[in-house]
């Protein structure tokens, strides 16, 4: 396939995993902060205006948030399968920083259910 070996391959699959994975996420906070905002000047105005916005970017967020938490769980495979070696000689400074984008990610999402 194009003169290309496995090394390649998994370059190209990990590139574009990272590549959607990046824009998700970037969204998703993004997102998250226009929500937040939108439901503070709802609370602090009374407008319903606010609410109906918010309302509407919410599935929005969701579905976004969804795809984000999806291709960072098919990023830290590949982590383990592509790229098991360096997984093994860098993993106590890049298992901390998934560790960290993992628990940032699921603590909104259980602050939210907890309120």
């Amino acid at each position: 396939m194009l003169g290309l070996d496995t090394v390649d391959l998994a370059r190209l699959q990990f590139a574009t995993t990272v590549m959607y994975h990046i824009i998700f996420l970037a969204l998703s906070i993004g997102l998250a902060t226009y929500l937040a905002f939108l439901e503070g000047m709802w609370l602090k105005t009374g407008n319903r205006i606010y609410l109906g916005i918010y309302h509407y970017w919410l599935p929005h967020f969701a579905v976004n948030y969804a795809a984000g938490v999806v291709s960072g769980v098919i990023m830290a495979f590949e982590f383990g399968t592509n790229w098991s070696v360096f997984s093994s000689k860098a993993g106590g400074i890049s298992g901390v920083l998934l560790t960290y984008e993992v628990v940032t990610a699921f603590s909104w999402r259980l602050g939210s259910l907890a309120s």
